[in-house]
C-alpha cells in the first residue's frame, strides 16, 4: 500500500481512529497496566523475605521492586533512591536505545520493534566511594563472573553496567480473548515467565550487591 493510499484509509476513517486512540490511551492501557502491576506485586509478596516496592505503571510508568535487604536509607515509602539497587518494569528501547512503539500496549503485545523488559539497576550515589566509571568497571568483572546471569535470559548493557531481562510479547489473540471475558490477567503468562527467571537469577545479583557494599562502602543511613 501507498502512503497516499494510507492517507485515504485514514482521512475516510478519521473519526474511528480517533475513538480508538482514547479508548487505547484510556481503558484499555488502564486495565492492561493494573493487570500487570497487580501479578508482580502478588508474585513479590509470595517470595521469601521481605520485598518492598512501587506498583504504579498506569499513571507514572513506575513499577519498581527490591528486597528490604538492599535497603540503603530509612524510609517509609519506596524509593529507588533509598536502595543500592532495585528492579523495575520498563522496555528494551529505553535501557540501549533504538526504535520505541507508539503505545504501551504495543510495547506488551507480540511486535517487531520493541519488548517489554525486567532492569536490574544500582543506585549509585548509596556506595560511599563508587563513580560511575568504577561500577561498570566492577559490573563488568561480575558479569564475566557469573556467566549464568545471561544463561538464564538477562542480557548485559555494558553501556549502564546493568542487566535486563526481555519479556516475551503477549499473543494478541489472547489478549483479545481474555478482554472479552474480563480475566486479563490470565493473559499475563509472559510476566509471570520473566519473575520466574528473575527469582532463579536473584541470587547472583544479591551476590553483586553484597560484594559492592563490601567494595565501595555504605553511605551514612538517613532518611
Amino acid at each position: 500500500m501507498s502512503n497516499k493510499q494510507a492517507a485515504c484509509l485514514i482521512v475516510e476513517n478519521i473519526q474511528y481512529l480517533e475513538q480508538a486512540k482514547k479508548l487505547l490511551e484510556g481503558e484499555i492501557t488502564e486495565n492492561l497496566h493494573n493487570a500487570v502491576d497487580t501479578k508482580i506485586r502478588d508474585y513479590i509478596e509470595g517470595v521469601d523475605n521481605q520485598w518492598s516496592g512501587v506498583f504504579n505503571f498506569y499513571e507514572e510508568n513506575n513499577t519498581q521492586f527490591a528486597p528490604e535487604s538492599w535497603r540503603a536509607k530509612d524510609g517509609t515509602e519506596f524509593k529507588h533512591q533509598y536502595f543500592y539497587a532495585r528492579y523495575f518494569l520498563g522496555c528494551e528501547s529505553d535501557a540501549i536505545g533504538g526504535d520505541g512503539t507508539e503505545w504501551w500496549l504495543s510495547t506488551f503485545l507480540k511486535n517487531d520493534v520493541d519488548h517489554m523488559v525486567f532492569n536490574f539497576y544500582p543506585w549509585i550515589d548509596n556506595y560511599l566511594k563508587c563513580t560511575k566509571k568504577d561500577w561498570k568497571i566492577f559490573a563488568n568483572e561480575k558479569n564475566q563472573i557469573h556467566p549464568e546471569i545471561e544463561q538464564l535470559g538477562f542480557k548485559y548493557n555494558a553501556t549502564e553496567g546493568a542487566w535486563y531481562l526481555i519479556i516475551e510479547g503477549i499473543d494478541p489473540v489472547v489478549f483479545i480473548e481474555n478482554y472479552e471475558n474480563d480475566s486479563l490477567e490470565d493473559a499475563l503468562a509472559p510476566i509471570i515467565d520473566a519473575l520466574n527467571k528473575l527469582e532463579k537469577v536473584h541470587p547472583f545479583f544479591n551476590e553483586i550487591v553484597q560484594k559492592a557494599i563490601t567494595k565501595f562502602g555504605r553511605i551514612e543511613n538517613e532518611e
